[in-house]
């Protein structure tokens, strides 16, 4: 097995980076000479799709992939269900990249907005077998795509599993709409720890199933694209007010004591400000969207030689129009005219849109057949909740929250562009 550093960093790369005041140990960790760019997988190129997937393929080969759910599983219940969750699962992603890098420097992990995929997510093209395979065979065992040969020996020898919770299908989860409302109302950090984790996190592992509903689950490669997703969130929502938010943390840690930046992070002597600023120390990553947003105007193109044509946002312009009254409840920032581009998931990504294309691509257009009809997110199950040692009120809570918000948005007719 080649074994390359386990290590674990520091982030937030911000256009304000040097107005932010470090806590006392933090001031010491340097700003990275170079910054790898993590993109949405539907942006990816070919060559760079394949290069993903050879080094992921490489990195099972050596067993890596067994040795990262044998870690998560080890120390599950300290890393979920509480503040630990954002900044554990930010340098555990962060040390699979480097992983990765030893075998290609030029690869990032990208990341998969699953929001997008939410109204029939089995469809994803992620799931094609040119990707990461779809559902598991009548064993259970994935048989196509990128892992489709995949044997595991963590916990015991198995093939690569995954179940989709309805069969052939997966229900619905959480929109963007959705995602929207927990980034523009969170206004703490344990705030968006609760709406995220409780919501699209949790949704995604539960109806792969599998290896995904499980606390092995980084066996599965779509772990790692769903997690950069889940950590982009948290590096948007940080750089919305960095001053306030990089080194932002508060809730409980594990074992109900309160998370602080000297927090150890699980089974490390590394606190929690190591990873809590984009750009400094270990964590010399970006996303794609914050370069976008402090001025990167080809950061979310396909090919950076081509200047991006600056056209209205059709599913932010969609939400916009909701009753004051809805965006007062729902989107405050949208609400008081102050919404950040990095609080609005109401991107233009589609989800047909081809993973690793070089070419050009048309949207769908929103079926106006779907006015007024969006679905109600699943319900996390009292299983998962329980394995994730999650607070059922808390969420219970997001659930209510998410059905209230579907409720309100059909009520005003609204027209998800999501919805084909």
């Amino acid at each position: 097995m080649k074994f390359f550093g386990y290590v674990f960093g520091l982030a937030l790369l911000s256009a304000q980076a040097n107005a932010i005041t470090p806590p006392a140990g933090a001031e010491s960790l340097a700003a990275c000479s170079s910054v790898v760019v993590r993109k949405e997988v539907r942006s990816l190129s070919t060559s760079e799709w394949n290069a993903y997937k050879a080094a992921a393929h490489a990195a099972y080969n050596d067993r890596w992939i067994d040795w990262f759910g044998y870690l998560h599983d080890r120390i599950a219940m300290t890393i979920h269900g509480n503040s630990m969750f954002f900044v554990y699962h930010r340098a555990l992603t962060r040390d699979y990249e480097k992983i990765l890098r030893g075998y290609d420097p030029s690869v990032a992990v990208p990341y998969w907005n699953a929001m997008v995929d939410y109204q029939h997510p089995e469809q994803s093209p992620l799931f094609s077998a040119d990707n990461l395979g779809g559902n598991g065979n009548g064993n259970g065992c994935v048989a196509d795509g990128m892992p489709g040969s995949w044997m595991m020996n963590y916990p015991d020898p198995h093939c690569l599993c995954r179940k989709y919770s309805s069969g052939t299908t997966m229900p619905a989860w959480h929109s963007p709409e959705f995602i929207t409302h927990v980034m523009q109302s969170s206004t703490t950090y344990a705030q968006l720890r609760a709406g995220v984790e409780n919501s699209i996190h949790g949704a995604v592992h539960l109806a792969l199933g599998g290896d995904m509903d499980t606390m092995h689950s980084p066996l599965d490669p779509i772990f790692w694209v769903h997690h950069a997703n889940i950590d982009r969130l948290y590096a948007q929502w940080q750089a919305v007010s960095p001053d306030d938010r990089t080194y932002m943390i508060d809730g409980d840690g594990p074992n109900n004591v309160a998370a602080d930046v000297n927090m150890l992070l699980t089974g490390t002597s590394k606190p929690a400000y190591t990873v809590m600023r984009l750009g400094y120390g270990d964590m010399c990553y970006t996303y794609d969207t914050i370069q976008a947003a402090n001025g990167n105007a080809d950061a979310l193109s396909k090919r950076n030689t081509r200047k991006c044509i600056k056209r209205p946002n059709q599913a932010t312009e969609a939400i916009k129009k909701l009753p004051p009254q809805v965006l007062q409840q729902f989107y405050p920032s949208f609400s008081n005219g102050t919404v950040n581009p990095l609080e609005n998931e109401m991107t233009s990504i589609t989800p047909n849109t081809p993973i690793g294309s070089n070419g050009t691509y048309t949207a769908p257009k929103p079926n106006e057949a779907m006015r007024g009809k969006m679905p109600v997110p699943m319900k996390l199950t009292d299983a998962w909740v329980k394995m994730q040692n999650a607070c059922v009120e808390e969420v219970r809570d997001i659930e209510s929250r998410a059905a209230n918000m579907v409720e309100a948005l059909n009520k005003a007719n609204y027209l998800s562009p999501y919805l084909y």
